[in-house]
């Protein structure tokens, strides 16, 4: 799932009443999305893969660090 797409499940749940469990899971998958971008990424970069694919890896990276820390950020009432 890209990360435009979780983000926008967060933000609907957010409205709708987000519970710690289901931030938890979206906050897991997020990561483990970030995660797995990252690690293409160096491999992309070991064999000077497509540069659009780095960009584009880079550009998810940065969207999905951004949500984490969005996310991290969240006060529970």
């Amino acid at each position: 799932m890209s990360c435009a797409s979780v983000r926008h499940r967060f933000e609907e749940e957010k409205r709708a009443g987000l519970t710690f469990a289901r931030a938890l899971e979206i906050y897991r998958d997020v990561s483990g999305s970030v995660d797995a971008h990252r690690v293409e990424l160096e491999e992309l970069r070991a064999r000077e893969g497509d540069p659009e694919r780095v960009r584009y890896l880079q550009e998810h990276i940065a969207e999905g660090e951004k949500l984490l820390t969005e996310m991290q950020s969240l006060r529970l009432h």
